[in-house]
């Protein structure tokens, strides 16, 4: 596959946005639709650092052994030669894979289990600038030492992720409502990177204006609700000004001292959802590049399954058979892929979905992401091919404005279907038996419930995108707990549950981080990412290893990437 420049990526991307934005589904019957497959090699894209224009190219990398293939070293301040801790040390290969670790205390790291065969290295961090890149050679049994030196940062806000930005302003509802309607799809200082300073309220109500037009109320993908346009432009001017110092981020705790990441430059545009396969595979929707892309983690390697043109693809489950079920967005579908034939049914649905989930007969179920008076579920028998549809009372008791807007579907053990609604700060269940319906409301207003996940227990761990928390609904008593994110506003969008360890993953859309939640003593550690503009939309957690998998896509594009976390 051709390596796209990410200047052409952005291009393509906004004119898709565009696209998927504006233009009409057009709902199909069932049908069959054959698709082709290439491997991709990841884009040789080059690692930036916002702090820094320097460019990190990558180096040629020779397959070989693993085993006793590491690099080893001290990260220090080049004019006192203190060590520096917490340093982000990278390895880049020509396979599109980054490996990073963390400096300690002492500004000493180790990376191990390499692949043997040359890498750049480089390291940088809060404060600090991109070292210079170093060209290292790795054989097996013979360690290499390599130091860098890191030079200050004066200028720290190109630094600052969303979450430090987003403290600026009050705490409020005003705020979390503005973050539900404005900071799902990007950081808060992208505006303040895209205007070389923070806008002027004028500036400020030409975008929102632009962007109402894309997805306000009255468009084709209606995700944000009524707003006063020049009063929010005005409040936004008030309080992000370019002499307001910028925030610093929490110091990263010691427990994510251990963490090593591993990131996979992604081929397509847009990696929405991903899933694991029995193989071990992740299996990747490319939302912006109508295709869909298995990677292997040893390798780095994609290969491409295309799809039909403005296919769409939002969400991915695996059912026990081994195939995929993807939500087709535009076209108003579910498709049923076959990897094995490379064979396809698509099922008309007549609803742009959000979420996919299978229930144990088998069955796909999807909801409308814009359906309202009532809301609507779907249901798909995939040996008959029939569709039943389910409906959602609105039951607007609290006389919220705009569209619920439906976000995640999941089935419990017990085959109940559950759901959130976004904007109406709520999660509902429904009982396929019977069709009712039950609404249950979050403690606190504007908390923007989205990609929960249940525990052993059936218990459902919901992020509170907006509130900032992580909660805990309680099926049997009906009640909620809350935790505060250690990182304030840090938009906590998708959780998934580590049920072999009583483990809950957070991906947070706005810190750079990603947080990991013990239930047993209630405690947070956040491990932070090396990557500007880490907006995470989705996760898995490999049962076997604990490792835990997830995608970053910031609009406008930024840096697409899959990326593996393991910790101790």
């Amino acid at each position: 596959m051709p390596t796209i420049t990410r200047a052409v990526v952005f291009l393509i991307l906004a004119l898709l946005i565009l696209n998927a934005c504006t233009t009409p589904a057009k709902p199909e019957t069932v049908s069959e639709t054959e698709t082709s497959t290439e491997t991709a090699a990841p884009s040789l894209a080059v690692a930036t650092d916002l702090a820094v224009s320097e460019i990190t190219a990558s180096i040629a990398t020779a397959v070989g052994p693993t085993g006793d293939v590491s690099i080893a070293g001290q990260i220090t301040e080049n004019k006192t030669n203190a060590p520096v801790p917490h340093a982000f040390v990278q390895a880049r290969n020509n396979q599109g894979m980054i490996i990073t670790v963390l400096s300690n205390q002492h500004g000493e790291y180790q990376i191990t289990d390499l692949v043997a065969g040359r890498y750049s290295l480089s390291a940088h961090g809060f404060g600090y600038r991109r070292s210079l890149t170093e060209i290292v050679e790795v054989e097996a049994s013979s360690p290499q030492t390599v130091h860098l030196d890191l030079s200050p940062q004066t200028d720290i806000a190109s630094q600052v992720s969303g979450a430090e930005w987003l403290s600026l302003l009050p705490d409020s509802d005003e705020t979390r409502q503005f973050i539900l309607d404005c900071q799902g799809c990007h950081q808060l200082g992208w505006p303040r990177q895209a205007y070389n300073g923070w806008p002027t309220a004028a500036q400020w109500e030409t975008s929102i204006e632009k962007m109402h037009g894309f997805y306000g109320p009255r468009s084709g993908f209606p995700i944000i609700g009524p707003m006063d346009i020049p009063q929010t432009a005005a409040w936004l001017a008030r309080y992000l000004t370019n002499d307001a110092p910028p925030p610093r981020p929490l110091p990263i705790a010691p427990e994510a001292q251990a963490m090593r990441l591993t990131e996979y430059d992604f081929p397509g545009i847009g990696p929405h959802d991903l899933v694991l396969d029995a193989d071990g595979q992740v299996i990747v929707t490319g939302m912006f590049s109508d295709d869909m892309y298995a990677l292997d983690p040893a390798t780095g390697e994609f290969t491409r399954y295309d799809l039909p043109p403005n296919a769409n693809p939002r969400a991915v489950e695996i059912d026990t058979q081994g195939d995929w079920w993807i939500v087709f967005g535009n076209p108003h579908q579910l498709a049923r892929f076959d990897p094995q034939t490379e064979e396809m049914v698509t099922y008309a649905i007549g609803m742009y979905a959000h979420s996919i989930a299978i229930d144990a007969k088998g069955n796909a179920w999807a909801n409308g992401h814009f359906k309202a008076n009532p809301g609507q579920v779907v249901r798909i028998d995939p040996p008959e091919g029939t569709t039943q549809v389910f409906d959602v009372p609105d039951n607007n008791t609290s006389n919220l404005t705009g569209l619920p807007i439906s976000y995640d579907l999941r089935i419990d053990a017990n085959g109940v279907v559950w759901g959130s609604d976004l904007n109406w700060n709520r999660i509902y269940k429904l009982e396929p038996q019977t069709g009712e319906v039950t609404h249950y409301e979050l403690p606190n207003s504007t908390s923007g419930p989205r990609r929960f996940d249940f525990d052993a227990e059936g218990n459902l761990w919901i992020p509170e995108f907006s509130g900032g928390r992580l909660a805990m609904f309680n099926p049997t008593h009906e009640t909620f707990t809350e935790w505060a994110t250690p990182t304030q506003n840090a938009e906590p969008y998708v959780v998934k549950v580590d049920q072999a360890r009583n483990a809950v993953w957070i991906g947070y859309a706005a810190a750079n981080r990603v947080a990991r939640f013990d239930p047993a003593t209630e405690t947070f550690v956040e491990y932070p990412l090396p990557t500007p503009l880490a907006l995470i939309r989705h996760m898995a957690v490999d049962e076997a290893t604990g490792d835990v998998w997830f995608s970053y896509h910031h609009v406008p594009t930024a840096q697409d990437m899959v990326a593996r976390l393991e910790v101790s």
